[in-house]
């Protein structure tokens, strides 16, 4: 902050500007102080709500501007609708109360649609359980009309989105569609980046482990299923209990145990940061530190382009 309000710095600020830098002040200036004309965006701390003075200050410059320690779904819709686009804390691991009647039918209906999926029901199937719903028919032809699989066609009907994903991306988009909200939402469902690359992680580490396409797939289930006791608020046995899964699956969402269960861990550890994590524990779980970082890397670049893309 005092780089930012100090006329003896600007020098300094200007040249990183030309440098192609985008300058964040982290916190408000004073009452009579001035930030550079270089000062792009803000990062307050939003533990203890928002600082009364903060949206003069956000609407004059640029952005994007940073929540950070956000405690809370409350807050964190409170500081997007003051204009802060980027955001870290605990949010989106609380129950938002945002959740209704219509969303729990929705998911339940996504529910059933996975394990349709995952016993190799016929297309005329899925199909009726998709028309049941115009939210959820609007979401899944939104998504698999979007950029993030690559797809260029136009979808015009649900066998066309059927055969064209193939059940292995379909499975993934109804597993994606579980963490979107649904129009006329206000915001979108913080949990949907943070599942997603839950996800991709876990299916890159396996990867990288050598673990063929099928354990990559469980992989993968794994890291998009683990937060849906926080996304539905109810326990997570009773939410996947109904779709039959893999028993290494099931072992490794409840219990943390086997291969899979160890990569779960090693995200979570990653993620939350309550214990840190140490060389040993990627050893345990039979990664290799230069895997995790391009694993990491690999899921963050993909679950920024899926939530751009919900």
């Amino acid at each position: 902050m005092e780089y930012c309000v100090d006329a003896a710095r600007h020098p300094l600020l200007e040249r990183l500007n030309k440098l192609g830098y985008g300058l964040i002040a982290d916190g408000l200036p004073s009452r009579m102080a001035l930030f550079s004309e270089y000062v792009e965006s803000i990062s307050l701390d939003c533990s203890a709500g928002i600082q009364p003075e903060a949206g003069t200050w956000l609407t004059s410059l640029r952005g994007p501007h940073i929540a950070e320690n956000v405690p809370d779904p409350v807050l964190f819709d409170a500081c997007r609708a003051e204009g802060f686009r980027w955001f870290s804390g605990e949010y989106p691991l609380l129950p938002s109360s945002a959740v209704t009647q219509k969303d729990a039918i929705s998911r339940g209906r996504l529910l059933k649609l996975l394990e349709l999926v995952s016993h190799d029901a016929d297309a005329p199937e899925l199909e009726a359980l998709l028309k049941q719903d115009p939210a959820l028919s609007y979401q899944l032809f939104k998504l698999v009309s979007s950029a993030a699989f690559g797809f260029s066609a136009h979808i015009t009907n649900f066998t066309q989105a059927i055969n064209l994903l193939g059940r292995r991306q379909l499975q993934r988009w109804l597993q994606l569609l579980l963490y979107a909200r649904f129009p006329g939402d206000e915001s979108a469902n913080p949990l949907l980046p943070r599942a997603a690359a839950r996800a991709a992680m876990m299916e890159a580490m396996c990867q990288q482990m050598g673990g063929d396409r099928d354990e990559q797939d469980r992989a993968f289930i794994v890291g998009m299923f683990s937060l849906l006791d926080v996304l539905l608020a109810m326990p997570l046995r009773l939410i996947i209990e109904p779709l039959k899964l893999p028993q290494d699956t099931l072992d490794a969402l409840m219990q943390r145990r086997g291969r899979l269960g160890r990569l779960l861990d090693v995200v979570e550890r990653a993620e939350y940061g309550r214990i840190p994590l140490r060389h040993a524990d990627l050893v345990a779980a039979g990664v290799t530190p230069e895997g995790y970082c391009r694993s990491l890397i690999q899921a963050y670049r993909w679950a920024s382009k899926v939530s751009h893309e919900a």
